[in-house]
């Protein structure tokens, strides 16, 4: 007699090279691994034919971003189709990855068997935003990012039971690449930023602290990403007279190119100031040995406990221009270690141990969100 394979339904965002995106399709791949039987929703404003994962496990699409009458009708007759789907199919499991709208939506046409795990990316909601509670009521389970943002719900909710933390898994690191160790002191040092280029960043923080940083003349700040605050940035480059230390490159590449591209810079630069869970991006860099200054916004400390790689500062002017400085200056006297870092890594955030989490989730979700 075959055994059963668990019934296991996804829906997530495809467009774009976000944290969610990653998520997704790396949470696909697991679960594809598992053996389960998996199929997706997308949540997308590209066509079928353009999406990822192939057409065998598609059982819908649905726009994202419509305006117009003609759009929104044409969204809401793809939620009914791509809900009907789900309803046939049967799931055991629905996953959302991050909170929506149409996810609550198909969740309506699941049947009560169906175990429903909705993800949430984003630390220290408010428990009175209406995604947030549309999501507790229509999901048996909320699942945050990391351990703090567990503890923020306990501390908050009157009866937290329905919520527990399942990691995001990252891209996992391309073999072979690593960050060197140097034994002499640095000539140029080359800081990376590699993310949207948004107001929620904190970039400008951090363009005023590389414009008042004491001979910073060997420093140079490399921003991989686009966003809507381009424009706005190069500007403010220009009138803090930093533009020949500061580069806009745009999208960076992914496999094994990006990898060592990551590798080779001395440090990465995160200055968040508000909506965060814990950057994907802050995995990638630990997995190649590369440290790290960042804002402890959202769940970000969580990456630093017992890290000596990281520095971790508050999200002021004044904390991240001294921040910065103490990133220099252990650059420049060869104080991180790739090999530590990677270690670390290995210990807390692999994909090994995050789908440890993720294995006994959905052997009994029940019991996981009791």
């Amino acid at each position: 007699m075959t055994p059963y394979r668990k019934k296991i339904l996804l829906i997530g965002h495809t467009d774009g090279l976000g944290g969610a995106q990653t998520a997704y399709h790396e949470l696909f791949d697991f679960i594809k691994q598992e053996g389960y039987d998996v199929k997706i929703i997308n949540l997308t404003d590209r066509t079928i034919k353009e999406q990822p994962f192939g057409q065998d496990i598609l059982i819908g699409c649905i726009e994202h971003k419509v305006s117009g009458a003609f759009q929104k009708i044409k969204k809401y007759l793809s939620l009914i189709s791509a809900g009907l789907s789900a309803k046939f199919f049967h799931p055991d499991i629905f996953v959302s990855i991050g909170l929506s709208n149409s996810a609550n939506f198909i969740s309506g046409f699941l049947p009560g068997n169906c175990f429903k795990i909705a993800q949430d990316f984003i630390a220290n909601r408010s428990k009175e935003e209406m995604i947030w509670n549309e999501s507790r009521k229509k999901f048996n389970g909320i699942a945050v990012q990391a351990p703090s943002m567990l503890n923020y719900w306990k501390a908050t909710l009157d009866n937290p039971t329905d919520v527990n933390w399942l990691p995001c898994f990252p891209q996992p690191p391309v073999e072979g690449v690593l960050k060197t160790m140097n034994s002499k002191p640095k000539g140029q040092i080359k800081l990376a930023y590699f993310g949207r280029l948004a107001g929620n960043k904190g970039l400008p923080l951090l363009f005023n602290a590389l414009a008042t940083l004491p001979n910073s003349s060997n420093l140079a700040l490399d921003l991989w990403g686009k966003g809507e605050k381009e424009a706005d940035l190069k500007q403010l480059a220009k009138e803090l007279d930093i533009e020949e230390k500061v580069k806009f490159l745009g999208g960076y590449p992914g496999e094994r190119e990006g990898a060592e591209l990551m590798a080779s810079y001395d440090a990465l630069v995160l200055t968040s100031t508000e909506m965060e869970g814990l950057p994907l991006i802050l995995l990638e860099s630990m997995a190649y040995g590369l440290p790290f200054m960042a804002t402890n916004i959202g769940a970000i400390a969580d990456c630093c406990i017992g890290n000596s790689e990281a520095i971790l500062v508050q999200p002021t002017q004044d904390n991240i221009t001294i921040g910065l400085a103490l990133l220099v200056s252990n650059i420049q006297n060869n104080l991180f270690d790739p090999k530590r870092l990677r270690q670390y890594y290995e210990q807390n955030f692999s994909p090994g141990v995050m789908a440890s989490r993720w294995k006994e989730c959905l052997d009994n979700p029940q019991i996981f969100f009791s």
